[in-house]
């Protein structure tokens, strides 16, 4: 009997578990006031897709030749940190998995640079870094505005919403400039 009971434990704290989640890790909509799945996995996918751009662009100051490409970077960081920030209280307040950045997990999903391109721009210098990284990183903005658009039409939270907006129109606008300075 004292050997059925932890297994017995064990297995209904398992069930009880797995009914409290879904695929994607995030809590259920009942525990996210305000905000429905698609609130909750912009966050999710947006802050590994933030994560991988402040990546990028710290590599602008120490590779590029460019001041406006080193300018760039700094603002994305600048603004993507703290956007990363906000959503990841937004997780934790809606009780859902904040998604790792980290590894090579990230660089499979929807919209995110690739560990090939990532090393290609970690092996280059100058005015070759920056040939390459301009692009990329205008690429990497359009797909993080598609994610806001997507938000805001699917959407109930106030706050994330009122974000994907500001996305929407800040990398909109530095994709333009980024593609002002392509040859």
């Amino acid at each position: 009997m004292r050997r059925r009971l932890p297994m017995a434990l064990f297995a209904l704290v398992v069930w009880v578990l797995a009914g409290c989640s879904t695929a994607t890790g995030a809590a259920p909509a009942a525990s996210t006031p305000g905000a429905n799945q698609a609130d909750v996995t912009f966050s999710q996918q947006m802050v590994p897709h933030h994560q991988q751009s402040i990546q990028v662009a710290n590599l602008a100051s120490e590779r590029s030749a460019s001041e406006y490409v080193k300018a760039t970077a700094a603002k994305i960081v600048k603004a993507e940190s703290a956007e990363v920030q906000t959503m990841t209280g937004w997780l934790q307040t809606w009780n859902a998995a904040v998604l790792p950045a980290a590894g090579h997990a990230g660089h499979a999903m929807p919209g995110m640079i690739t560990e090939g391109q990532v090393a290609s721009l970690q092996n280059l210098t100058g005015a070759e870094f920056d040939k390459t990284w301009l692009p990329l990183m205008a690429e990497h903005l359009r797909n993080g505005v598609a994610m806001a658009k997507t938000v805001l039409s699917s959407g109930e939270h106030a706050e994330t919403k009122a974000l994907a907006q500001e996305i929407v129109e800040n990398q909109t606008a530095a994709i333009d400039e980024i593609t002002a300075q392509l040859p």
